[in-house]
């Protein structure tokens, strides 16, 4: 089998850090680096026990001005942007990921989410399975093959039909139901009137938004409340579920450098990765290489 390929959403486990770690290390500039503390330990400690050959690690760089925002401006409009606190150690776990030798990824038009879509989508050709390493329920949709997993660092892996028998939904109908259900977590406001339970179960019959309209007349015998009028609810936000649709679905064609598209991983030089955290201390992060010996030696 062909070396699996890893790919990382950072973000999500840098504001874990940064909201549940106590202050313990500031810069020379007096900023907070309990979020990079926190980060490095996290990416340490899983290339430790997993040893990856193959890993992108993507980092989210539009922030209030990609594609979807362009197309619907309420998108995500609730997130506020990071305060320089946390920028400064956003861009200080960048720096460290890259000084591990790692493949990162980053976009003024396209999420990370996106990234990391689209380099699956190239190993997923070259028939590499594929590992999605996130807590966002919106990168299922990377699991195309049987082999294909996804999980948080913290718990176990779940393969496609494993995620699907959790879930109730085919990983393939997934940006189509979220267009119906709703998104609160992205500020996408769904079909009026229908939740996730009834999201759900139309999608145990239908596969997508077309065969739903292909099939209009028949929604009102689905033994869901208020069926009589799912109907007339589709055909007046007919436009605003495509649009819905198109937020939700992730691209696979977003730009990605050379090595991003493969993810090899290159040799570490420890004094960079010491430079590039921003001001921990060496004797720490000779701690956590010590706690962790194999997170650099996988070879």
């Amino acid at each position: 089998m062909r070396q699996r390929l890893y790919c990382l959403d950072a973000s999500i486990y840098i504001f874990r850090a940064y909201y549940s770690r106590r202050p313990q290390f500031l810069s020379q500039a007096g900023h907070a680096l309990d979020a990079v503390a926190g980060y490095l330990e996290t990416l340490l400690a899983f290339l430790h026990r997993q040893q990856p050959q193959r890993l992108v690690i993507a980092f989210d760089e539009s922030l209030g001005r990609g594609f979807r925002e362009a197309l619907y401006p309420p998108y995500k409009s609730r997130r506020g942007l990071p305060d320089a606190e946390l920028a400064y150690q956003l861009q200080c776990c960048r720096a460290l990921t890259e000084a591990l030798g790692l493949a990162c990824c980053s976009d003024a038009e396209f999420e990370a989410d996106d990234l990391l879509a689209s380099a699956a989508a190239v190993a997923q050709a070259q028939g590499r399975p594929v590992t999605v390493l996130s807590r966002d329920k919106d990168l299922a949709q990377i699991l195309v093959h049987s082999d294909d997993q996804l999980q948080d660092l913290s718990g176990s892996a779940l393969s496609k039909a494993q995620w699907q028998a959790l879930n109730g939904l085919a990983t393939e109908r997934l940006a189509d139901y979220l267009a119906v259900a709703g998104d609160r977590a992205d500020d996408i406001p769904g079909l009026s009137g229908v939740g996730e339970k009834t999201a759900k179960r139309i999608f145990d019959r239908y596969h997508s938004l077309e065969d739903i309209f292909e099939n209009i007349a028949e929604l009102e015998s689905l033994p869901v409340r208020g069926a009589s009028r799912l109907g007339e609810r589709f055909t007046a936000q007919r436009e605003a579920l495509f649009l819905y649709r198109q937020l939700s679905r992730l691209r696979v064609d977003a730009p990605l450098p050379p090595r991003c598209r493969s993810g090899v991983r290159e040799v570490v030089n420890r004094d960079e990765l010491v430079r590039a955290t921003g001001g921990l201390p060496a004797t720490y992060i000779d701690r956590l290489l010590a706690r962790f010996p194999q997170a650099l030696n996988w070879q």
